[in-house]
């Protein structure tokens, strides 16, 4: 929510980035992936890196943009994600038609696009336009780290909710898959947003003792916190089209989450309308900072292992089993 905005709740979905450094020694017991560069002929010009690591389903393709930041463009992001999506959207017509065993055979294969995004503020799809004021006040200089500025880029999504921020220090991870897929068993839209949250909960667990929860009414994932306000570390958005999925979620590992707006993006907006409450990171909770070196593409080839076990085994998509309530608003 931005300042002079009336209060209101949603769900923000999700596109985030990350300051590349060396591997952090609190995972430095994890695999790392040994990646390759894959050229695809498109419009965009975007480096893709995939994982070599024991993923049998389940593509996954670490995006990096062209600076030595490796930062990618938000809208860069989202092409990518609807090339993917189409061929399903396409496959899908034609096997509707009767084609099962092109149906079966010649499936695109599930996909995890992971990337950090350049400095971008999003918007919900039904949010009202922003004022001159509210613009500028997000399109202010914000200073990254100790020599970087940037301004950054205000954009309407097709998720629902209302303003969020992706940026250096956030790692996004968008599965596009078939929720109704014959490789796996079938997701519902609740246990689906389910299984982002929970491969999103025993990643902070497993890696960090991080100990989450999540709640009925916000969507996303949220520190414990016996006294104190709540915080959170997880930013969750999902769009479906004929049961294929879009967006996912964005986890805070090094984003700035104090100090004023001109290097603390969240100053800015109240995120995703839910006033009195706190954003926080994995550094944030541990209390270091970005000198001690965040490896995001191997903690997103993690994240993709424990999504694509949940993938197989539905016992995995939830902590609490069984299906959720819908707390998406689409």
């Amino acid at each position: 929510m931005l300042p002079g905005a009336p209060a209101r709740r949603g769900f923000s979905a999700v596109s985030p980035c990350a300051l590349r450094a060396q591997r952090s020694g609190h995972y430095s017991g994890w695999p790392r992936n040994k990646a390759a560069g894959i050229s695809l002929n498109t419009s965009v010009s975007r480096e893709w890196t995939r994982s070599r690591g024991t993923l049998s389903i389940l593509e996954h393709f670490h995006l990096r943009g062209q600076g030595p930041s490796g930062l990618v463009p938000y809208g860069q992001a989202g092409d990518a994600q609807e090339e993917h999506r189409s061929k399903f959207l396409s496959w899908k017509a034609l096997s509707e038609k009767g084609n099962e065993l092109g149906s079966v055979l010649d499936a695109p294969k599930p996909r995890l696009l992971s990337f950090e995004a350049e400095p971008t503020f999003t918007l919900g799809r039904r949010q009202e336009d922003l004022t001159a004021e509210q613009t500028s006040c997000l399109q202010s200089p914000l200073k990254v780290g100790l020599t970087q500025s940037f301004i950054p880029q205000v954009m309407r999504t097709n998720r629902g909710g209302l303003t969020t921020y992706h940026g250096p220090g956030q790692i996004v991870l968008w599965p596009i898959v078939d929720m109704h897929s014959r490789l796996y068993p079938k997701y519902g839209v609740a246990s689906y947003a389910n299984h982002l949250e929970t491969t999103t909960q025993r990643l902070l667990s497993e890696l960090f003792g991080i100990q989450t929860y999540i709640a009925r009414d916000e969507p996303g994932v949220w520190v414990s916190a016996p006294t104190g306000q709540p915080r959170k570390i997880a930013a969750l958005g999902v769009h479906h089209r004929r049961h294929v999925t879009a967006l996912g979620i964005a986890v805070n590992v090094d984003i700035p989450v104090t100090g004023d707006g001109s290097v603390n993006p969240w100053a800015r907006f109240v995120p995703c309308g839910l006033d009195g409450k706190l954003v926080t990171s994995v550094a944030a909770e541990f209390g270091t900072d970005s000198s001690m070196g965040w490896d995001l593409e191997d903690l997103a080839g993690r994240w993709a292992a424990l999504f694509e076990e949940g993938m197989l085994d539905e016992s995995k998509r939830s902590r609490g089993g069984g299906e959720v309530e819908d707390r998406l608003r689409r």
